[in-house]
């Protein structure tokens, strides 16, 4: 899903980077309720008194009337919900958890960085200049937006090489292009490597215009 949202966006020229331009077709609206004094989101107890009180006012009838409502919160928050939805199905089952935005990226990048660093993005990073900042092992989420800038750095060049080298017609179909470069190897690799490479060092180059 990934692999077609970017190849198409390179193919039609526009910015991969770009965030979508989302069109509700709808009128918004916003909730505000009074905030709920002396919980936090280590206790399950909290956590269940803030359930409680959403269900009250937007399940149960007091305000709203939704059949399913989603609810986002911090990871303590998320992974205390999932547990009271599991253990309680019938209770929350309007509760729909969701982890917030942040914490969603920050969970894939560092997944993307366990699987890929040492099989490629620890060479990337040496030879652009990010070694300093980019560390096999880094537990520091104030890191964090250094690893979001390389890795928004890397999918813009890897999407810009394909989309120069590869046949777009083939790109769309990301199972039969991998089986005919499985074997690739030799000057053509020495080849695509140095191109990547130069690809992202431009992109290095200009990326405090784009930041």
């Amino acid at each position: 899903m990934c692999w077609s949202h970017f190849v198409q966006l390179a193919r039609s020229c526009q910015n991969i980077l770009a965030h979508p331009n989302y069109v509700p077709g709808g009128p918004h609206f916003c909730i505000y309720d009074p905030a709920l004094i002396d919980v936090a989101t280590a206790s399950y107890v909290d956590v269940t008194r803030i359930l409680d009180e959403i269900q009250l006012l937007h399940i149960d009838g007091k305000k709203n009337s939704f059949k399913v409502m989603f609810v986002v919160g911090d990871q303590q928050t998320y992974d205390r919900m999932c547990v009271l939805v599991i253990d309680h199905p019938v209770r929350f089952n309007w509760c729909i958890p969701m982890n917030g935005e942040f914490h969603y990226v920050a969970h894939v990048v560092a997944a993307f960085h366990s699987l890929y660093f040492l099989p490629l993005t620890a060479w990337i990073a040496n030879k652009a200049g990010f070694d300093k900042v980019i560390k096999e092992h880094d537990d520091n989420i104030t890191n964090f937006k250094h690893y979001d800038h390389f890795y928004l750095l890397v999918t813009t060049a890897v999407i810009k090489l394909l989309c120069e080298l590869v046949d777009p017609g083939l790109l769309a179909f990301p199972l039969i292009f991998l089986e005919q470069v499985k074997d690739n190897k030799g000057n053509t690799y020495s080849v695509t490597v140095k191109t990547s490479l130069t690809s992202l060092t431009s992109l290095t180059s200009l990326s405090s215009h784009h930041w």
